[in-house]
């Protein structure tokens, strides 16, 4: 018969506790996130989050002991390296907190670049010696100028998707180019018997008043084409009524004191039009007359050579 070890039983027993007690639990993704990283979120949701470190396994177990509604949910979300978060913060909040506290990093060689790593063109602080062959077996274009290495040209060193190896790792540490965005990864919350999604907690007031003013012009544009009257859209039909209206009269020469303005300037711009017409004519003409005298005087001249 196999033995449970205490500390196991005291852990289960202290996990399920803490849960219970919570408003919010929400279970965090630690994967790839350094020990650095990591104490300083500790440090900066401090007084308003806890966060357990533990085994997967351990966390089941005390999440089974808990008599809350739907609370066992949370076991569908237990995977890999985990952590447990338990905070006064809603779930929104919780996550935007989170967003926050994520930091660069270097890259170690392996992870999957989120975006287009770019070394740009410019002047290092290495002296002559190995680090330029270091530079160049990555591919990038260095030389040496005024006792420095210089990248002469920029360049795509890892395009978003592709695996960053430890040789290009290496090389963007030492330019201090950090393009890992790290932190705790929110999988799911918990709150009230509701089991909240990361997409979920994503959005925000300013991206439903977006979504909300996107739908009011859909429907506007809707209603506008159908000719659907509602009063939101009246004072659009009448101006797309009154434009129509003044093209049909300044097609049919109607004018009235709603439309004279137009015909006025309508008067203006094509006799300006003809006054440059009448103005370009003459000069024409002109050098006409002057292309003739000329083809003229070298036709005599060439006679005297006859």
């Amino acid at each position: 018969m196999t033995h449970t070890p205490q500390w196991k039983i005291d852990e289960v027993k202290e996990t399920a506790e803490i849960i219970s007690k919570s408003p919010v639990t929400a279970i965090v993704s630690i994967k790839g996130l350094r020990n650095k990283q990591f104490q300083g979120i500790r440090r900066a949701l401090r007084g308003r989050a806890k966060i357990k470190v533990m085994r997967g396994t351990l966390l089941e177990k005390a999440i089974d002991q808990i008599n809350l509604p739907n609370i066992k949910k949370l076991n569908d979300f237990v995977s890999g390296q985990i952590a447990l978060v338990t905070t006064e913060m809603s779930p929104a909040s919780l996550y935007s907190n989170l967003e926050k506290s994520r930091q660069k990093a270097a890259a170690r060689g392996g992870e999957i670049a989120e975006e287009d790593i770019v070394v740009p063109a410019k002047e290092t602080s290495f002296p002559p010696g190995p680090m330029i062959s270091e530079f160049q077996k990555v591919g990038l274009q260095a030389a040496i100028e005024k006792g420095k290495i210089v990248i002469k040209k920029e360049m795509v060193m890892v395009k978003k998707g592709e695996k960053i190896s430890k040789e290009k790792a290496k090389v963007l540490e030492k330019l201090e180019i950090l393009p890992l965005n790290i932190g705790l990864d929110i999988v799911t919350a918990y709150e009230e018997g509701i089991i909240f999604s990361k997409e979920a907690m994503s959005i925000t007031p300013e991206s439903i008043a977006i979504d909300i003013a996107s739908a009011f012009n859909s429907a506007k544009a809707i209603a506008g084409d159908v000719v659907f009257l509602v009063k939101e859209i009246v004072p659009d039909l009448i101006v797309k009524a009154r434009r129509a209206a003044e093209s049909l009269a300044i097609a049919g020469n109607y004018v009235d004191e709603g439309n004279i303005e137009i015909f006025l300037m309508k008067a203006l711009s094509e006799a300006a039009s003809l006054q440059e017409a009448v103005e370009e004519k003459p000069e024409a003409e002109e050098k006409k007359e002057e292309e003739k005298k000329d083809e003229d005087a070298g036709a005599g001249f060439g006679a005297l050579f006859g």
